[in-house]
């Protein structure tokens, strides 16, 4: 199975769930969800190549790397990650949330994680973890090394520079759907969380290009540059892209 995203735009574009193998079908998560998820999700996106510093941990499946952590407290205070040693716990509850099924435990003879009868290796679950990435438009890429510090030093400079925006939180961006599309609370709520996200987008340059457009054919205001269309691609452009290597080169270096 090839993951990304050109693969699977049929899929996307209509909300529909992703049949990984006969016995492990994904689903994307509704905004009936959006908090939980968002509290589940930070389990599988630790950007653990960057942030631990042992080239053993590095070596480490993402798998591997959760089951290590799992209980290990002296690990989530040495690296500051608030939650960090249950993570595996909160990874098992995104499974069950995506796979929308309760039949999935660790076997506490082998230690296995199994899930509708499957037993979950490093390999399907890094799969899973692209699916579910990729399904819900979380603002990761499994691929991409960011060295800890420097992603810290321009994460701060960004948001010096959005300090004076005005920003909201999810129940804002809920309620200004509401009414910006005429929709009721029960329709946001039985939204995917990739499609809520992606109709905020949408309107934001909706109201930007009407608001830009007016003012320039009014004759009042000219611009350097063509003012983009709204129906553009959604797709924003990668700032950090010369800083950034991909794991199999950092797998390459530590030998």
């Amino acid at each position: 199975m090839t993951i990304t995203k050109d693969s699977f735009l049929p899929f996307l574009m209509f909300n529909k769930p992703i049949q990984y193998n006969k016995h492990i079908t994904l689903y994307p998560v509704t905004m009936n969800d959006v908090l939980l998820f968002q509290t589940l999700s930070r389990s599988i996106t630790v950007r653990k190549n960057s942030v631990f510093h042992e080239k053993s941990l590095i070596k480490m499946t993402y798998l591997e790397f959760l089951t290590y952590a799992y209980m290990n407290e002296e690990l989530e205070a040495q690296y500051a990650i608030y939650g960090l040693s249950q993570y595996l716990i909160l990874a098992i509850q995104l499974l069950k949330l995506c796979c929308q099924t309760t039949d999935i435990a660790i076997d506490r003879q082998t230690g296995n994680i199994v899930i509708n009868d499957e037993i979950l290796t490093s390999e399907i679950f890094d799969d899973l973890r692209r699916i579910i990435i990729i399904q819900n438009d979380i603002d990761f890429d499994i691929d991409e090394f960011l060295n800890y510090d420097t992603e810290q030093r321009l994460l701060k400079a960004e948001n010096d520079l959005n300090r004076d925006k005005i920003t909201g939180n999810t129940e804002d961006y809920i309620d200004s759907l509401v009414i910006a599309l005429h929709v009721t609370e029960e329709q946001i709520m039985n939204m995917t969380v990739r499609k809520f996200w992606r109709y905020v987008k949408r309107f934001r340059l909706h109201e930007n290009y009407t608001i830009l457009k007016t003012g320039e054919c009014s004759g009042m205001v000219s611009f350097k540059e063509p003012i983009k269309y709204w129906m553009i691609s959604l797709e924003e452009e990668d700032r950090y892209e010369h800083l950034k290597t991909d794991e199999d080169a950092l797998r390459s270096k530590i030998g």
